[in-house]
């Protein structure tokens, strides 16, 4: 198999995974689930020479692990914590630089990390809209057609989500 096939293999894993987290009502399983949805994405972006897509999943994956630690002990996560992640993202963003898109996974990556570090799921999930965007907006541009696909099923399951948020709990704005 080849490494481009392979990649897109990964990315309907990472999508599955990622898809989920929309529907989990706990915090801990969220990032259980992008803890692994992390190792796949990212699998399919070294597949693909991503190499700015590469260095944010690695973050994320690193940040998603740390924060499931400390939701397991019942610590929070401090704001020094938060900024030195979004420093890493943009310090590595740099240094992977490869063209402007690479500021698009950028973006998506310090926003990924503001909705998985605050405890609220509604937040989590309503920013997953504008994530999924730029990841579309990067898929588009590496050509990842699985990616492309999967992002859109991804917008999708998220306006569901806030759907589902909205029918379930009138005020969703808490």
């Amino acid at each position: 198999m080849n490494s481009y096939l392979l990649s897109q293999l990964f990315v309907i894993t990472a999508t599955i995974l990622l898809g989920i987290t929309y529907f989990a009502k706990k915090k801990k399983n969220i990032l259980i689930l992008c803890v692994l949805y992390c190792i796949f994405y990212g699998l399919h972006y070294l597949l693909l020479n991503a190499i700015t897509g590469a260095l944010m999943t690695l973050i994320s994956l690193i940040r998603n692990y740390w924060f499931y630690i400390n939701s397991k002990k019942n610590r929070e996560n401090s704001k020094l914590i938060l900024i030195t992640l979004i420093l890493i993202a943009i310090i590595s963003g740099v240094m992977g630089y490869q063209d402007i898109f690479s500021i698009v996974s950028i973006f998506a990556s310090i926003t990924s990390t503001y909705s998985i570090w605050q405890d609220n799921i509604k937040i989590y999930r309503f920013l997953a809209v504008p994530v999924s965007l730029c990841f579309l907006i990067y898929a588009i541009h590496i050509n990842s057609v699985i990616a492309i696909f999967t992002e859109i099923i991804l917008l999708i399951m998220e306006i569901i989500g806030i759907i589902s948020l909205y029918l379930n709990n009138k005020n969703i704005y808490s």
